[in-house]
């Protein structure tokens, strides 16, 4: 029961309570003056009778009646008892003692009526309770059944519509976190698989190298088996320590430490990774910024995100790879522009997901690069998106990473 509700109750109750104590205070006042009237009109007729008999000791009757107080009430009930009256047979029943009794009656009515209402209204209060409560117990049931279609939510502000919609947000709570948990489910199951075909290959690779190695080969042939094999153990080990790094982003088990970091030279780092592979494959990197700008980020695992993306346009055949930044008041953007290949439209809205691969992918990628660079940014509270041309004579890819501040 809510504060309204409870002021209510006790308005009522207060006013039945009020309302009897206002009648019986009217009661008890018309019966002090019926009870005064008629004792005045039945000692005026005994004063008349004694003064009828004796007319000359008027005076005197009067003032002993009234002024007297000699007499107790043990001498009166002396005379009286002489002529054979006591309590209980004097007659007491004439008209002016009558009308006494009747106010004591209608007290009495009053007063029953008041305590019948009082307990009615509880009873009333007490059953709506019980039916709320009923209504209550059968949607909790129909909610372990896994019915989760049944609207509780009510606008009032009682104590039990509280309840009522705190249930239904528990309800709606736990429905939305079995889904999101089946979802999850899924997803474990999916990334299993794919983890498992993306192990497939080069753990088949490794068992023919290792079944090579064991025959008589020459060495520059062993060497160049042993080299293989290394690249596939190496690509076995990224593979590994990258999925895990996007689980423990998941759960929230790797915290990223944010600081405000030096755009430009965060920038810089990251063309200072690629130089070798820069000059091998003839690419330019040009950072354009006014080396003022900052970023709220983590410096290493922000770098490790355009690393990834500075790597896969080099595999993709750009030769030229712009990094700008920008920076306002709300966030800094760091736009990476490149003029490789080029993304098909139909692989846009897939890019960052796990293990997804594109048409044009090589055969050693493993899709997974992208989706772990998107969980650095988003686990940023950062937002990455991609977009591209492949038009013949202007292909490029664009990814912008906004950081906020």
């Amino acid at each position: 029961m809510n504060t309204k509700q409870k002021r209510n109750l006790y308005i009522s109750i207060s006013a039945i309570v009020i309302c009897i104590v206002i009648c019986i205070t009217f009661v008890i006042i018309y019966i002090q003056k019926e009870y005064k009237k008629n004792m005045y009109i039945y000692t005026n007729q005994v004063i008349a009778k004694i003064v009828e008999k004796y007319p000359e000791q008027e005076e005197e009757i009067i003032q002993d009646i009234f002024l007297n107080d000699d007499i107790d009430n043990t001498e009166l009930e002396n005379i009286l008892s002489k002529y054979g009256f006591n309590e209980e047979n004097i007659d007491m029943e004439n008209d002016n003692f009558k009308i006494v009794y009747k106010p004591i009656l209608i007290f009495s009515f009053i007063f029953i009526i008041g305590v019948l209402g009082i307990i009615r209204i509880y009873a009333i209060y007490i059953r709506k309770q019980n039916q709320k409560l009923k209504k209550l117990d059968a949607y909790c049931k129909e909610i372990l059944k896994g019915n989760y279609i049944i609207d509780l939510k009510e606008q009032d502000e009682s104590d039990f519509s509280k309840l009522k919609n705190d249930i239904y947000d528990m309800t709606i709570m736990l429905k939305e976190k079995n889904s999101l948990l089946e979802k999850n489910n899924k997803d474990f199951e999916k990334l299993i698989a794919d983890i498992s075909h993306q192990l497939k290959t080069p753990l088949t690779s490794l068992n023919l190298i290792n079944d090579i190695l064991y025959t008589d080969l020459p060495e520059e042939k062993k060497k160049e088996f042993l080299d293989s094999s290394q690249k596939e153990l190496e690509k076995i080990n990224w593979l590994i320590k990258t999925v895990l790094n996007i689980a423990k982003l998941d759960s929230k088990t790797l915290i990223l430490d944010k600081k405000n970091e030096n755009a430009y030279h965060l920038c810089l780092e990251v063309k200072n990774n690629f130089k070798a592979m820069c000059e091998i494959n003839h690419v330019d990197i040009e950072i354009v910024s006014n080396k003022e700008e900052t970023i709220n980020c983590d410096k290493k695992w922000t770098i490790e995100a355009m690393n990834n993306i500075v790597k896969n346009a080099i595999e993709h055949g750009a030769k030229m790879i712009t990094i700008q930044l920008e920076e306002n008041t709300m966030y800094t953007k760091i736009t990476i522009r490149d003029n490789g290949e080029g993304i098909d439209k139909e692989d846009l809205g897939h890019i960052f997901d796990r293990f997804y691969k594109a048409k044009n992918s090589k055969e050693s990628s493993l899709g997974i690069g992208l989706a772990f660079c998107k969980s650095i940014i988003r686990n940023q509270d950062g937002d990455i998106r991609v977009k591209s041309s492949k038009k013949e004579k202007d292909t490029w890819t664009e990814f912008m990473i906004k950081l906020y501040k």
